[in-house]
């Protein structure tokens, strides 16, 4: 059993994939520690050790990643791209976006066309 930081890897594993397969849906710290049987107190600890971010940031980053990829390797919309990562707001999304990337979805997405 390898633990990282104090959390078994096969339980990080668990919350990593349910992380991955929900990034359209509301974070939700008691939901993550209960997949991985922890308090959601002790849960935000321990990842925070194994991963270097709290559950609420390496969730948002996730999110960005996925929304960043969809720019670049599809042709949805900014508007269905924010939607399909958890935002119902497109303003939000795009202010979320900006502070990540320091540039607009549009611009990304341009940005990444033009180097094409």
């Amino acid at each position: 059993l390898v633990v990282r930081g104090g959390m078994p890897a096969h339980k990080l594993r668990r919350v990593l994939d349910a992380m991955h397969a929900g990034l359209a849906d509301t974070f939700d710290l008691s939901r993550l520690a209960a997949r991985a049987d922890l308090s959601a107190f002790h849960f935000s600890r321990v990842f925070k050790q194994a991963t270097g971010m709290s559950p609420s940031r390496y969730f948002m980053r996730l999110r960005m990643d996925e929304a960043r990829r969809l720019l670049s390797d599809t042709a949805m919309s900014v508007l269905d791209i924010g939607l399909a990562v958890g935002y119902a707001s497109p303003s939000h999304f795009a202010q979320v976006f900006r502070e990540s990337t320091g540039v607009s979805p549009s611009a990304w997405r341009g940005a990444r066309q033009a180097r094409s």
